[in-house]
């Protein structure tokens, strides 16, 4: 605990609120198409669980190979959950509110954790792969466990577990390891295409992520992106 409390300079507080602030914009945007009737229709193939919690995943991944801190994916976490409880100041404060919070916190908690366990040096790797894919099987076990307090117990039956708990479980669980694997191949292919040609970027990634003015940037867009898309 000790050495991860030393990383948490300005740099490494700029990277939580950063990638904190992208996942809100991901959950605002791109949560936000998936919802809609044309979408919801179509199946599990575009759920909002089976693609916007693998882009999560890397997001997370991402935030912890440049913190070199598992805490930091907690936090990063907490600060994505709270932008999405801002709806609450134009909507009625109910589950449909505050459950995807929770189910943020809990997403990053299962892979924060994991990635403590695995301990992966580079973001596109077997071992982040591998707390992607304990990381998902739990969080889709606690989604479950959250909606039977919430009242939609997937345990109450075998019937109600079939219907349910198998999908989600098992079904969603697969196709969004299976997403998680899809965005990293291609991304590694991207690197590998960029290594091809020497393609080099004309500024610092590194010191655009942690500048206190894009991290600013961020959590305002965010901030108006959430809000704003849910007054629609």
């Amino acid at each position: 605990m000790e050495n991860q409390e030393k990383k948490f300079t300005l740099k490494t507080w700029m990277s939580i609120l950063f990638w904190g602030a992208v996942w809100g914009i991901v959950e605002a945007t791109l949560g936000t198409i998936l919802h809609l009737p044309g979408f919801d229709g179509t199946g599990i193939y575009f759920a909002s669980t089976a693609i916007v919690v693998p882009i999560a995943y890397c997001l997370m991944a991402n935030c912890y190979k440049r913190t070199e801190s598992f805490y930091a994916v907690y936090l990063m976490g907490v600060l994505a959950a709270v932008i999405k409880l801002s709806v609450g100041f134009i909507v009625e404060f109910t589950q449909k509110v505050y459950n995807p919070a929770i189910y943020i916190v809990v997403e990053a908690l299962a892979m924060g954790s994991f990635l403590a366990v695995f301990r992966p040096k580079n973001v596109l790797s077997l071992r982040t792969f591998g707390a992607v894919v304990a990381a998902n099987t739990v969080y889709q076990f606690m989604f479950l466990v959250i909606r039977a307090i919430s009242g939609n117990n997937a345990f109450a039956s075998y019937e109600a577990w079939t219907k349910t708990g198998e999908k989600y479980l098992f079904t969603m669980n697969g196709l969004a390891i299976v997403y998680s694997l899809a965005i990293g191949s291609a991304v590694f292919g991207l690197f590998k295409l960029a290594e091809h040609y020497n393609f080099k970027f004309k500024f610092d990634l590194n010191k655009f992520i942690t500048s206190p003015i894009t991290a600013g940037v961020a959590i305002a867009l965010s901030l108006g992106l959430t809000i704003g898309l849910a007054a629609i």
